[in-house]
């Protein structure tokens, strides 16, 4: 077990094996070894003398940075952190500015929450950013890779909006005020809570957007298809004439006089020719290219 001088000891960073050494010592320790056994999302769970939770932070940047998942154990007195993946000792480390005038395990606990979507709004702007270029793209040529690309988006976005709902859930927990000597600042944590209902919904209008990327790249493949079918009908179209008259003169009946004329072969040359650019001059005419 690692103790923080910072703060009091308002806080301590664990390990998954420390803590399930001395899970014996804390209340629902059993349930948190469980649930740190595999964090997949984030939750709360109030009991009448802890709270107990997980936390998963999906990766927010292009770097390949491992995700930071961690457990919480929170009492009345102090905060604990259960190390899950990536480094969190180092990740709070670096939130100096948040350790400032804390007096209270709950006041850490809504300021490490208030941290983790402090600067997602300029992530979610840059997703943007990056479906808008996508597009513009999309309407010079559609990209090999296209496809690809917008189901990591998709992806992503999916990841981030269960995410959001999360934090949102917890948010709501905390503002709700079900145990009042436990919980504290529940306007501060109604406005958390708004807050991440806003990034929701940034993340579902983002859906949206991928849905319509997704539109204009099925119009612009079915545009394509029309394109080529339709070159294929005209070339078909052009050529049906010719193959009439292939055909016909191909059955070589003894009494056909052309077969013997000297200006046959020249005269059904001629009358292709004229066939082909009457039917030209008539496409033109109809625009059907």
């Amino acid at each position: 077990m690692e103790k923080e001088q910072k703060s009091s000891k308002i806080f301590t960073i664990m390990n998954a094996d420390g803590f399930q050494g001395t899970k014996e010592q804390f209340t629902h320790g059993k349930e948190l070894v469980h649930s740190i056994g595999s964090i997949r999302y984030c939750k709360a769970e109030v009991f009448k003398d802890c709270l107990i939770g997980t936390m998963r932070i999906p990766q927010k940047s292009e770097e390949r940075s491992p995700q930071i998942s961690f457990g919480i154990y929170m009492t009345k007195e102090e905060l604990f952190f259960i190390e899950g993946s990536g480094n969190l000792k180092q990740w709070i480390d670096k939130q100096t500015d948040m350790l400032q005038d804390i007096r209270s395990p709950q006041q850490l606990f809504l300021k490490i929450m208030e941290k983790i979507i402090e600067d997602d709004i300029f992530y979610l702007s840059y997703l943007e950013k990056e479906l808008e270029e996508m597009e513009d793209i999309l309407n010079d040529k559609i990209p090999e890779d296209f496809f690809a690309t917008l189901t990591k988006y998709r992806r992503k976005l999916s990841e981030l909006n269960a995410y959001y709902e999360q934090l949102t859930d917890i948010g709501e927990l905390m503002q709700s005020g079900i145990h009042p000597e436990f919980m504290q600042n529940t306007d501060l944590w109604c406005g958390y809570m708004h807050r991440t209902e806003r990034l929701q919904h940034y993340v579902q209008l983002l859906r949206e957007n991928i849905l319509q990327l997704r539109e204009l790249y099925q119009s612009q493949q079915d545009a394509r298809q029309n394109r080529i079918m339709g070159i294929l009908t005209i070339v078909t179209t052009l050529f049906l004439p010719l193959t009439l008259l292939t055909g016909w003169y191909g059955m070589n009946f003894a009494y056909m006089p052309e077969l013997h004329w000297k200006y046959g072969y020249c005269l059904i040359i001629a009358v292709a020719i004229l066939v082909v650019t009457l039917e030209i001059l008539y496409f033109k005419k109809k625009r059907f290219f």
